[in-house]
């Protein structure tokens, strides 16, 4: 259920708007709507998300609220009403789209691109639209700066290309200044950084200090300076610079109660996990976890738990791992407030983490009951969302997207078991599905080469392995520390010591919270000393 909708003091929002940040004279985008003040506070939302304020959404919540209390037509208003159910955010959308016959040529455009995106998952048309708006209306380093956000996961040099343009016509744009430094170093899923030969750390620390500058009291480029700080294994300094956000978010922020104050505090906590100090780790991830249970932030509770899990699988201690996740996900089931839909995704989230240390610990039986689990929740998740799609086309994409999960997890668990036949049958159906896929991503394929290198290794084909592992995205397998693990053992195969050598060291150093990282750590750790 959604909040109810809360009037926020507009005398005080408009204050802090006028007074409180820094403006700057750049061409913004202009709305359509009957109220005035419902217009300026959907600029404070736009200037709160370029800002990275409120991590969660929880500060433009109730400002999209009280715009839609004050003009429940307005179009733009209704595109960023996103904080509902899935089926609730959906009509959001649909609202919108249906009204762009009420709105300027520009928004109309904005609506028409996020409308292919959400409804029809199609990125490829999300992006064509944008990149006609910024032709057609120049000069919005907002248009820019969403185009940076779309192309990241299409082409990562395009988006770095797309956030300068906006530093060209906006200096000040702190959104774009943000992104173009997390293009160095890892900030989380959905976010692709550069191939590892064009990363700078130093480039990054200097874009988060230009940004500190913008707005000095942001906690924004204290909580991602500390990521550049733990990429260069500062230990000291990142958790220095993670101290001082939420100095800042109890300051001048949401407060010490608030979800961005958990992300920091998150962060925090991988500082002392990544120098073996697991218990420390594990008790800022519980602070973690009571802080979003006590808002209500399911998916985080989930995300947080997981980590949390995974320090026991640093450890080696892959049965204190599944307990922990068997626990969470009875905490997950007993969550008051969330639709049956956002528990699911979650369940399947943890029973898929489940999977994975069942399966890397060789229990087939137990990794053959985690997938039975997975495909039930799946099951039920497709029995919930196909009677709202849109149309048989919006149908067939939700069916091929989770006929491509399932067979994606019967590859895997047939390649750990070394049933690498089956496998191999597999990944000829596989193949087809990806390239169905293409239409909406164009990078649906990496997954299936990715599998094809794992099992040419497995099979004894080291050169074939390379040779697939070399048709993956260069920016999404650098990313992956899973399969980079298996490519190094290939090179490994080949001769190419070297090479391997260095790849399982940054493997080994690695210093982020990631699932790959839990699985195969200890595993290039063990490749070192056997070097040696």
């Amino acid at each position: 259920m959604k909040k109810m909708k809360k009037i926020i003091l507009l005398l005080t929002v408009l204050m802090a708007f006028s007074c409180g940040d820094k403006e700057i004279e750049v061409k913004r985008i202009q709305f359509t709507s009957s109220s005035e003040v419902a217009k300026a506070l959907m600029d404070k939302v736009l200037f709160n998300q370029e800002a990275r304020r409120g991590w969660f959404n929880s500060v433009n919540e109730d400002l999209i609220d009280s715009i839609l209390t004050i003009d429940p037509n307005f179009a733009m208003a209704k595109l960023f009403d996103n904080n509902g159910t899935r089926e609730e955010n959906r009509q959001s959308v649909i609202f919108a789209y249906e009204n762009i016959n009420n709105v300027t040529e520009l928004e109309a455009g904005v609506i028409k691109a996020n409308y292919e995106r959400i409804i029809n998952g199609n990125i490829k048309k999300q992006d064509k639209i944008m990149d006609d708006l910024i032709n057609k209306f120049p000069g919005y380093y907002q248009l820019h700066e969403w185009s940076g956000d779309i192309k990241n996961s299409l082409d990562v040099r395009q988006s770095e290309k797309r956030w300068e343009e906006a530093l060209e016509i906006n200096p000040d744009a702190f959104g774009s200044i943000m992104n173009l430094s997390a293009l160095h170093y890892p900030t989380g899923i959905n976010f692709q950084m550069l191939i590892e030969n064009e990363r700078d750390l130093d480039k990054a620390e200097k874009l988060l200090i230009r940004a500190q500058k913008i707005l000095p009291n942001s906690s924004r480029p204290s909580r991602f300076l500390g990521n550049v700080y733990r990429a260069k294994n500062d230990f000291e300094k990142s958790l220095a610079s993670y101290n001082k956000s939420l100095e800042l978010i109890e300051k001048y922020e949401e407060g010490a109660t608030s979800s961005s104050y958990a992300n920091s505090l998150l962060v925090a906590g991988h500082v002392y996990t990544f120098q073996g100090k697991y218990e420390e780790g594990r008790k800022y991830y519980e602070q973690v976890i009571n802080i979003h249970t006590n808002n209500s932030r399911l998916n985080n509770v989930s995300g947080a738990g997981v980590m949390l899990a995974e320090t026991y699988v640093y450890e080696k201690d892959f049965s204190n791992a599944v307990s922990y996740l068997s626990e969470l996900q009875e905490k997950i089931k007993s969550f008051d407030g969330e639709t049956d839909l956002q528990k699911n995704g979650n369940l399947t989230y943890i029973e898929w983490e489940k999977f994975l240390y069942f399966g890397h610990s060789q229990k087939k039986e137990e990794t053959l009951k985690s997938i039975n689990k997975i495909k039930g929740f799946r099951d039920r998740r497709l029995e919930m969302i196909l009677p709202t799609a849109i149309d048989e086309r919006d149908k067939e994409r939700i069916n091929l997207n989770n006929s491509a999960e399932n067979i994606s997890l019967d590859i895997w668990y047939n390649i750990l078991f070394g049933n690498y036949l089956e496998a191999r049958n597999l990944l000829e159906d596989f193949s087809v599905i990806s390239a169905r896929r293409l239409e909406f991503n164009p990078n649906a394929l990496d997954e299936y080469h990715n599998y094809s290198g794992y099992l040419n290794l497995m099979e004894g084909k080291p050169q074939e392995a390379i040779d697939s592992y070399s048709r993956v995205t260069k920016e999404v397998l650098g990313d992956d520390n899973y399969h980079q693990y298996f490519l190094a053992l290939a090179y490994k195969a080949i001769g190419n010591d070297e090479l391997s050598s260095s790849m399982f060291t940054k493997l080994a150093n690695d210093n982020f919270a990631t699932w790959q990282n839990a699985i195969v750590k200890n595993l290039a750790k063990s490749q070192i000393q056997v070097n040696l």
